[in-house]
């Protein structure tokens, strides 16, 4: 895995998730990268300790190998907080945060993952239809699809082309 020492770290701006029992540190960088902070997964996955993550992401274990073969990149970096405590923190990216949860959700049925799981999706659905009824474009799909389902970028330039046709009959006043 590759992982930026606390030397490096990166300044964030820093925020709270609040998901009733747990709580996930979320940052955003200088660039606007979003990233999630590793101490708090274990916790909001149901488990006792955050040190749920690192065991799943320890070098040699069975997990980190089955993680990456679903494209877990494990790229850690640091961020130092803005704000009132300036802390140094460790952070993945939001993909990786996304993939671990789906292992979590589907090898070892854990039904808090599952419900994290729902819940993004139902926001992001949301999100994304308002976006569609507002006639904006939604072709950051198409990368979110290929990079998840390993689809080749002609097929689903297809499906998008006949989606955006039947949006466009449906609301021929939406832009193009």
């Amino acid at each position: 895995m590759e992982n930026l020492s606390i030397d490096n770290a990166v300044k964030a701006v820093t925020c709270e998730i609040n998901l009733g029992k747990s709580v996930l540190d979320a940052y955003m960088l200088p660039d606007g990268e979003k990233r999630i902070g590793i101490e708090n997964i274990g916790v909001a996955l149901g488990y006792l300790t955050s040190k749920v993550f690192f065991q799943r992401t320890e070098l040699e274990s069975t997990t980190l190998k089955e993680l990456k073969e679903i494209g877990f990149s494990g790229k850690q970096i640091w961020v130092k907080t803005i704000g009132n405590d300036d802390a140094n923190r460790k952070t993945i990216g939001l993909r990786d945060f996304i993939k671990l949860v789906t292992y979590e959700a589907i090898s070892r049925r854990n039904k808090k993952a599952i419900i994290l799981l729902a819940i993004f999706a139902e926001t992001g659905l949301e999100k994304i239809l308002e976006d569609v009824f507002a006639g904006k474009e939604i072709d950051f799909l198409l990368e979110k699809i290929v990079h998840y389902s390993k689809w080749t970028y002609e097929e689903l330039e297809e499906v998008l082309t006949y989606n955006r046709q039947e949006v466009h009959a449906l609301y021929p006043w939406s832009n193009s």
